[in-house]
């Protein structure tokens, strides 16, 4: 593969039943020899994206659609996404709204590759109608960001205190 590919959602994902009514579901697949564990995976496609998206993404989910986020980082929250799942293979995050969407993103590291997977629920007639535009959103930004996040190395933590080490954030502390 030449970068993130879509491929058929995996039977894990169906396996894990995040919802009782699936309406929409894609998987994006990317090789790579990086090793991470579904749970670095998940972060480097959403943690790292560049900041302009994160702001931008973030906004519009509290503002258009009432997204319930969460803390930005942690161990049970992923830039505001809650865990689901969090095991050896595969890691699993959602965030629900006001609005009636529901979204589930589930990372999985099959041998040699990485594969990112969405489940969304549209729970009301307001959220069956932003579906479209968010649609053509998701499936241009989540191969892009698959992409990004096999080119970004691999942290040396992946909790709390790696966090505070990464190049990208600075701390300040008041004293």
């Amino acid at each position: 593969m030449l970068g993130a590919v879509e491929v058929p959602v995996p039977e894990q994902v169906a396996h894990l039943r995040m919802f009782a009514r699936v309406d929409y579901e894609d998987a994006f697949c990317i090789d790579t020899n990086i090793a991470r564990t579904p749970r670095q995976w998940l972060r480097a496609f959403i943690e790292d994206a560049p900041l302009w998206f994160q702001v931008s993404w973030i906004g519009a989910a509290l503002t258009v659609l009432g997204a319930k986020v969460g803390p930005m980082h942690g161990p049970d929250h992923v830039l505001g996404w809650r865990v689901h799942y969090d095991r050896p293979d595969l890691f699993a995050t959602g965030l629900d709204s006001i609005g009636g969407l529901r979204a589930r993103l589930v990372a999985l590291t099959p041998p040699g590759q990485a594969l990112i997977a969405t489940q969304i629920s549209l729970d009301t007639a307001y959220a069956r109608t932003l579906w479209p535009a968010i649609r053509r959103g998701h499936r241009h930004f989540a191969p892009y960001l698959l992409d990004r996040a096999a080119t970004r190395p691999v942290r040396p933590a992946d909790s709390i205190a790696g966090r505070a080490r990464h190049p990208r954030q600075r701390w300040t502390h008041a004293r």
